[in-house]
């Protein structure tokens, strides 16, 4: 019996950016697809056409919590995503492809708690000929 390996879906994080309060599920995708994806996106910024983008996009999307000028929610559907600005979407993809590739949030800053280690304290000067005979 063959390892069948889980699909993981990621829950975006929109945290200290323009779209604060964003919550976006999406599925992830195999290699070929996320190439597409990467060939796609980069035609898109360049000005080109987003189609193949969002539509690769809708076809992973899980769910968003996405609401319409009424209120209302926004379907998490290809026609759904062509409603919103073209911004919100690639704001989405970015960090759709930034938690794919696995970039983590920065590390923790360093402890100030301790002492400081003695090779530090060291001196490291060469010393005078009079002093080396």
């Amino acid at each position: 019996m063959g390892y069948k390996p889980k699909r993981k879906i990621y829950n975006l994080d929109f945290t200290g950016t323009d779209y604060e309060g964003l919550q976006v599920s999406i599925r992830g995708l195999n290699t070929g697809q996320y190439i597409d994806l990467f060939a796609a996106k980069t035609e898109a910024e360049a000005g080109g056409e987003a189609n193949d983008l969002l539509e690769m996009m809708a076809h992973r999307l899980v769910s968003w919590n996405v609401e319409d000028d009424d209120d209302q929610p926004v379907p998490a559907t290809y026609d759904g995503i062509k409603t919103q600005d073209l911004d919100l979407n690639l704001a989405i993809v970015n960090a759709w492809t930034t938690a794919m590739a696995g970039v983590s949030a920065p590390l923790e800053p360093s402890s100030t708690d301790g002492e400081s280690s003695l090779e530090g304290s060291i001196p490291m000067e060469v010393l005078s000929s009079s002093l080396a005979s």
